[in-house]
């Protein structure tokens, strides 16, 4: 409403010009399309190479503890628990039993890991070497550690490589590249 005659205390309302904020809002949107078709072309959709050379420390994983890791089959592939329990000992783990899974789950994933809080340090080791499989604190006070195979496991990885959640190591100039 407009301000009542005589009045001049009451602030003035004005109309919208729409002419104007269209013209605006259509200057934003146009400024926001250039900038991100020319980031396209030239960041994202780059065709030159940008990327700088990085070392980084190889992964060493963690040198089991002389603990006992019992292999459990819980596929329904005859032998491959045996199988891999080779493959761990010839890792530098200590094996106890190799049967099918005691509990009888359903594991769909590739498998678990069962240990109790003083089997910690060899479920990291064993991670670096599988590691798709899910953690279980099933409170064993022992450091014994359950290796279960689940239904989409495949085998161990030929090389070591850090669990999910560990941090990279730091980045280390590339010195041949200079």
């Amino acid at each position: 409403m407009f301000r009542p005659p005589g009045s001049s205390t009451l602030p003035r309302f004005r109309p919208v010009n729409t002419r104007k904020r269209a013209r605006n809002v259509a200057i934003v949107l146009a400024a926001c399309v250039a900038l991100g078709g020319a980031a396209w072309q030239f960041g994202v959709n780059s065709e030159d190479d940008f990327s700088t050379e990085c070392e980084r420390d190889e992964y060493v994983a963690p040198v089991p503890d002389p603990t006992v890791v019992n292999v459990y089959n819980g596929t329904g592939i005859i032998g491959l628990g045996a199988t891999v329990a080779e493959d761990l000992r010839a890792r530098g783990f200590l094996i106890g039993r190799i049967e099918n899974d005691p509990l009888r789950r359903k594991i769909r994933g590739t498998g678990e890991l069962r240990a109790g809080i003083s089997g910690a340090h060899n479920v990291e080791a064993l991670r670096s070497w599988q590691a798709g499989m899910s953690v279980v604190d099933d409170g064993r006070r022992g450091p014994e550690v359950d290796f279960v195979l689940g239904a989409k496991f495949d085998t161990l990885n030929d090389k070591a490589a850090p669990p999910p959640g560990t941090p990279q190591t730091a980045c280390k100039p590339n010195t041949a590249a200079g």
